[in-house]
């Protein structure tokens, strides 16, 4: 995957990080495997490194770029690279202002969708997992598992209840989190569950989690508000489920790139007796 550098021409902290974003994410908010970091420099001068593609702040990669370049081995400046679509550094990039584009644009496209997903991660209910659930092997003490899908469930039926002396679901988003306490509720899972708008992914759980639900209702489970980016202190030797925190497209787009890698590398040294997984 390639390394990206961009120069911050423009000084405007929103595009600055809508460039950053979208390094990562595509038009359609779909993760692209791509890029594997993203450097912001003030010139090309500050750039030392011999290997990556640099771009200004304010240059959106398109799918056609991202074909031209898949895999870089020297230093390529592609600044003002025609498959490269222009975003005007006069406007703050904030969701609750309209963008200064005409009804068709591309750049409006982008925006929009950018947009749509940013207001509904805020109160945003996963009822299943985007990614399948690969079995892992633990010696933890102590089990944390975010509360999005059934993956946190299948992680505890997978190393066994009594292997742990505590299991704790948590997440950052109450309604997220309100939603797996009504599920352990249930000795047996529900054949429908109605959950408000917006929710991501259909009702459906896995017959390995039927299957194992009357045992985790009878689990003793703790369920905590808990902010990855804050730096929470978990339990010693415990194993610990973030899924994609650091790479979810509205952090980034709210907090940008470095502030994503500095909260993670911060949860790391705070919690060095942890196993801290995204997968």
């Amino acid at each position: 995957m390639n390394k990206i550098f961009i120069i911050d021409i423009h000084k405007n902290s929103g595009l600055l990080k809508f460039t950053q974003t979208k390094v990562f994410f595509n038009a359609k908010n779909q993760a692209v495997d791509w890029a594997l970091d993203c450097v912001v420099v003030d010139s090309i001068d500050d750039i030392a490194e011999p290997v990556g593609i640099i771009i200004n702040s304010g240059e959106f990669i398109t799918t056609i770029f991202r074909g031209k370049y898949p895999v870089v081995d020297v230093l390529i400046d592609a600044r003002g690279d025609p498959d490269l679509i222009q975003f005007t550094p006069n406007y703050s990039y904030e969701i609750h202002k309209r963008p200064p584009y005409s009804q068709g644009s591309k750049q409006l496209y982008i925006l929009e969708n950018l947009y749509k997903v940013m207001l509904r991660s805020k109160k945003l209910v996963y009822l299943d997992n985007t990614e399948l659930f690969a079995p892992a092997t633990t010696n933890a003490k102590n089990f944390y598992g975010l509360a999005s899908g059934w993956k946190s469930v299948q992680f505890v039926k997978n190393f066994g209840v009594d292997s742990f002396e505590s299991i704790t679901i948590y997440d950052k988003c109450q309604r997220q989190l309100d939603y797996q306490k009504f599920l352990h509720s249930y000795a047996t899972l529900p054949d429908q569950v109605d959950v408000d708008p917006p929710v991501c992914g259909d009702y459906s759980p896995p017959q390995d989690v039927v299957d194992f639900w009357p045992k985790w209702h009878n689990t003793k489970v703790n369920f905590e508000l808990i902010d990855l980016f804050t730096g929470p202190k978990f339990l010693d030797n415990s194993f610990v489920w973030i899924s994609n925190a650091f790479r979810y497209e509205p952090n980034i787009f709210q907090l940008g790139w470095e502030t994503c890698k500095s909260a993670y590398q911060d949860l790391i040294l705070l919690n060095k007796t942890c196993i801290i997984t995204e997968t």
